[in-house]
């Protein structure tokens, strides 16, 4: 992994590094990992654990570290700007003043955003997920080899889109963690 990255900063790509928050894991290595990514130069973002995969829920709400304590843990060391930078994600930005470097949240638990979510994902197999938080995919592989040109893929992935949810069912607040049973590797991230 470290060979990518290097290989990716080589080739004069900004390396971004994302990195699950999870309780009595992350926070040992937090600031070692806040220091590592200002030592070489990139950005980091945190993301709230979400249900996906079978492991049992009451693992999954045993990891569940709120961004937002998170946060108030760098606080305590650091000095953080809020940002009002835009990737077209769900990440709320802030910049570590004492190091220059960009540090991103997402919070789909803390804070849902599900409301301005414009995020789907292929898989490698053609299936497209609308929502991480909801099992569905549409099939774009059969539309893709069923024409000579693009007009069977492009009707499918609109008919998808329109199927896009309006929200998850991840909330650890109810001391349910949702079932979601593929997991994040297998849709992609």
């Amino acid at each position: 992994m470290l060979r990518g990255i290097e290989a990716a900063k080589a080739a004069g790509l900004r390396v971004k590094i994302n990195a699950v928050a999870l309780k009595g894991e992350t926070e040992e290595e937090m600031f070692d990992l806040l220091g590592w990514c200002a030592d070489h130069g990139h950005d980091l973002t945190f993301i709230e654990v979400m249900p996906m995969g079978d492991i049992g829920n009451e693992m999954r709400l045993d990891q569940f570290w709120s961004l937002r304590d998170l946060r108030r843990r760098i606080e305590e060391r650091f000095t953080l700007t809020d940002l009002t930078d835009r990737t077209g994600g769900p990440a709320r930005y802030a910049r570590v003043e004492e190091t220059g470097q960009r540090i991103g949240f997402i919070t789909p638990l803390s804070h849902n955003f599900c409301e301005s979510c414009n995020r789907v994902r292929l898989t490698c197999t053609g299936q497209l997920h609308t929502c991480l938080g909801q099992e569905g995919s549409s099939d774009l592989r059969a539309a893709l080899r069923a024409s000579e040109d693009d007009a069977l893929l492009d009707d499918a992935i609109r008919a998808a889109i329109r199927l896009k949810p309006k929200g998850h069912d991840f909330d650890y607040s109810r001391g349910v963690a949702g079932k979601i049973s593929r997991h994040m590797s297998h849709t992609g991230g």
